[in-house]
Protein backbone atom coordinates (compact mmCIF):
# COMPACT_ATOMS: atom_id res chain seq x y z
CA UNK A 1 0.00 0.00 0.00
CA UNK A 2 1.25 3.47 -0.81
CA UNK A 3 1.64 6.17 1.79
CA UNK A 4 -0.60 9.12 0.93
CA UNK A 5 -0.37 12.65 2.29
CA UNK A 6 -3.01 15.34 2.11
CA UNK A 7 -2.77 18.87 3.47
CA UNK A 8 -6.05 20.57 4.27
CA UNK A 9 -6.28 24.14 5.38
CA UNK A 10 -8.51 27.04 6.14
CA UNK A 11 -8.57 30.39 7.86
CA UNK A 12 -9.96 30.73 11.38
CA UNK A 13 -10.10 34.25 12.78
CA UNK A 14 -7.31 35.37 10.49
CA UNK A 15 -5.08 32.43 11.50
CA UNK A 16 -4.13 29.84 8.91
CA UNK A 17 -5.00 26.33 10.11
CA UNK A 18 -3.42 23.31 8.45
CA UNK A 19 -4.30 19.66 8.92
CA UNK A 20 -2.05 16.89 7.71
CA UNK A 21 -3.69 13.58 6.80
CA UNK A 22 -1.40 10.60 6.26
CA UNK A 23 -2.57 7.17 5.14
CA UNK A 24 -0.03 4.52 6.05
CA UNK A 25 -0.51 0.75 6.11
CA UNK A 26 -4.29 1.01 5.88
CA UNK A 27 -4.77 3.52 8.69
CA UNK A 28 -5.26 7.27 8.56
CA UNK A 29 -3.45 9.59 10.94
CA UNK A 30 -4.54 13.21 11.22
CA UNK A 31 -2.56 15.97 12.86
CA UNK A 32 -4.72 18.92 13.83
CA UNK A 33 -2.60 22.07 14.00
CA UNK A 34 -5.26 23.80 16.15
CA UNK A 35 -5.45 21.25 18.98
CA UNK A 36 -1.91 19.98 18.31
CA UNK A 37 -3.27 16.47 18.86
CA UNK A 38 -2.82 13.47 16.58
CA UNK A 39 -5.82 11.27 15.94
CA UNK A 40 -6.27 8.18 13.85
CA UNK A 41 -9.18 6.61 12.02
CA UNK A 42 -9.33 3.18 10.47
CA UNK A 43 -9.78 3.33 6.71
CA UNK A 44 -12.46 0.66 7.09
CA UNK A 45 -14.62 2.90 9.27
CA UNK A 46 -17.24 5.28 7.90
CA UNK A 47 -15.23 8.45 7.27
CA UNK A 48 -17.52 11.00 5.69
CA UNK A 49 -16.31 14.53 5.08
CA UNK A 50 -16.70 16.29 8.41
CA UNK A 51 -16.77 20.02 9.05
CA UNK A 52 -15.28 20.93 12.41
CA UNK A 53 -16.76 23.50 14.78
CA UNK A 54 -14.12 25.89 13.50
CA UNK A 55 -15.30 27.95 10.53
CA UNK A 56 -13.77 27.28 7.13
CA UNK A 57 -11.93 24.11 8.16
CA UNK A 58 -12.98 20.86 6.54
CA UNK A 59 -11.42 17.47 7.21
CA UNK A 60 -11.49 15.35 4.08
CA UNK A 61 -10.20 11.83 4.74
CA UNK A 62 -7.91 10.54 2.03
CA UNK A 63 -8.82 7.15 0.67
CA UNK A 64 -6.42 4.40 -0.32
CA UNK A 65 -6.33 3.62 -4.00
CA UNK A 66 -8.70 0.84 -4.99
CA UNK A 67 -6.31 -1.42 -6.90
CA UNK A 68 -9.01 -3.99 -7.68
CA UNK A 69 -11.09 -1.38 -9.52
CA UNK A 70 -7.95 0.00 -11.16
CA UNK A 71 -7.21 -3.47 -12.50
CA UNK A 72 -10.79 -3.87 -13.76
CA UNK A 73 -10.67 -0.51 -15.56
CA UNK A 74 -7.34 -1.31 -17.21
CA UNK A 75 -8.40 -4.86 -18.14
CA UNK A 76 -11.61 -3.58 -19.77
CA UNK A 77 -9.67 -0.94 -21.71
CA UNK A 78 -7.03 -3.48 -22.82
CA UNK A 79 -9.72 -5.94 -23.92
CA UNK A 80 -11.34 -3.31 -26.15
CA UNK A 81 -7.91 -2.22 -27.46
CA UNK A 82 -7.24 -5.83 -28.51
CA UNK A 83 -10.53 -6.02 -30.41
CA UNK A 84 -11.43 -2.42 -31.34
CA UNK A 85 -13.81 -3.40 -34.15
CA UNK A 86 -16.22 -5.10 -31.76
CA UNK A 87 -17.64 -1.83 -30.43
CA UNK A 88 -18.08 1.70 -31.71
CA UNK A 89 -17.48 4.56 -29.27
CA UNK A 90 -16.81 8.24 -29.24
CA UNK A 91 -14.23 9.46 -26.69
CA UNK A 92 -16.59 9.97 -23.74
CA UNK A 93 -18.60 6.85 -24.55
CA UNK A 94 -15.44 4.73 -24.39
CA UNK A 95 -14.47 6.22 -21.02
CA UNK A 96 -17.98 5.78 -19.63
CA UNK A 97 -18.22 2.16 -20.85
CA UNK A 98 -14.83 1.12 -19.45
CA UNK A 99 -15.52 2.59 -16.01
CA UNK A 100 -18.95 0.97 -16.03
CA UNK A 101 -17.22 -2.41 -16.44
CA UNK A 102 -15.51 -1.72 -13.10
CA UNK A 103 -18.80 -0.72 -11.47
CA UNK A 104 -18.19 3.03 -11.59
CA UNK A 105 -20.91 5.23 -13.05
CA UNK A 106 -19.50 8.24 -14.92
CA UNK A 107 -21.44 10.98 -16.66
CA UNK A 108 -21.83 10.69 -20.44
CA UNK A 109 -20.18 13.84 -21.79
CA UNK A 110 -16.55 14.93 -21.64
CA UNK A 111 -17.63 18.25 -20.11
CA UNK A 112 -19.16 16.32 -17.20
CA UNK A 113 -16.46 13.64 -16.97
CA UNK A 114 -13.63 16.18 -16.57
CA UNK A 115 -15.41 17.53 -13.47
CA UNK A 116 -15.80 14.08 -11.87
CA UNK A 117 -13.44 12.81 -9.16
CA UNK A 118 -10.43 14.47 -7.57
CA UNK A 119 -7.83 16.42 -9.53
CA UNK A 120 -4.39 14.82 -9.84
CA UNK A 121 -1.89 17.57 -10.49
CA UNK A 122 0.85 16.32 -12.75
CA UNK A 123 1.41 13.36 -15.02
CA UNK A 124 3.99 11.96 -12.59
CA UNK A 125 1.21 11.53 -9.98
CA UNK A 126 -1.13 9.53 -12.21
CA UNK A 127 -2.14 6.03 -11.22
CA UNK A 128 -3.59 3.42 -13.54
CA UNK A 129 -7.31 3.90 -13.95
CA UNK A 130 -7.17 7.70 -13.61
CA UNK A 131 -8.86 9.89 -16.18
CA UNK A 132 -6.41 11.94 -18.23
CA UNK A 133 -7.75 15.30 -19.36
CA UNK A 134 -6.55 17.29 -22.36
CA UNK A 135 -7.21 20.68 -23.88
CA UNK A 136 -7.75 20.20 -27.62
CA UNK A 137 -9.93 23.28 -28.00
CA UNK A 138 -9.49 26.99 -28.42
CA UNK A 139 -10.12 27.92 -24.77
CA UNK A 140 -6.84 27.41 -22.86
CA UNK A 141 -7.08 25.18 -19.80
CA UNK A 142 -10.49 23.75 -20.67
CA UNK A 143 -10.81 19.97 -20.66
CA UNK A 144 -12.19 19.01 -24.07
CA UNK A 145 -10.87 15.45 -24.40
CA UNK A 146 -10.28 12.58 -21.99
CA UNK A 147 -8.92 9.07 -21.85
CA UNK A 148 -7.93 6.38 -19.36
CA UNK A 149 -4.45 6.15 -17.89
CA UNK A 150 -3.06 2.61 -18.20
CA UNK A 151 0.24 3.10 -16.38
CA UNK A 152 3.78 3.48 -17.72
CA UNK A 153 2.87 6.90 -19.19
CA UNK A 154 0.33 5.30 -21.56
CA UNK A 155 -3.36 6.01 -21.94
CA UNK A 156 -6.22 4.71 -24.06
CA UNK A 157 -8.67 7.00 -25.84
CA UNK A 158 -10.84 7.27 -28.92
CA UNK A 159 -9.46 9.89 -31.32
CA UNK A 160 -10.41 10.83 -34.86
CA UNK A 161 -8.16 7.91 -35.85
CA UNK A 162 -10.13 5.45 -33.71
CA UNK A 163 -9.39 3.72 -30.42
CA UNK A 164 -5.70 3.90 -29.65
CA UNK A 165 -3.11 3.44 -26.93
CA UNK A 166 -0.91 6.52 -26.79
CA UNK A 167 2.00 7.86 -24.77
CA UNK A 168 1.91 10.93 -22.56
CA UNK A 169 5.56 11.33 -23.60
CA UNK A 170 4.44 12.07 -27.17
CA UNK A 171 5.09 15.77 -27.85
CA UNK A 172 1.52 16.35 -29.07
CA UNK A 173 -0.21 14.75 -26.08
CA UNK A 174 2.20 16.10 -23.46
CA UNK A 175 1.58 19.64 -24.73
CA UNK A 176 -2.20 19.16 -24.52
CA UNK A 177 -2.31 17.38 -21.13
CA UNK A 178 -3.94 19.50 -18.39
CA UNK A 179 -4.46 17.19 -15.39
CA UNK A 180 -5.67 13.81 -14.24
CA UNK A 181 -8.83 12.93 -12.33
CA UNK A 182 -8.93 10.16 -9.75
CA UNK A 183 -12.39 8.59 -9.79
CA UNK A 184 -11.60 5.24 -8.14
Amino acid sequence: MKTRYKLIGGVVGGIVVVLLVVTLIGRQYWWNAVSKQPTDASVGQQTDTTTTALANVTIVPSQPTNTQQQDKVCAAAQQILQNPGAASFDASGFVQYVYDQAGVQLPRTIAEQVQFGTIVGGASQLEKGDLVVFDLGSTPGTGTFDGIYLGNNEFAAVTTHGLMKMSLNDSYWSSKFIYGRRVL
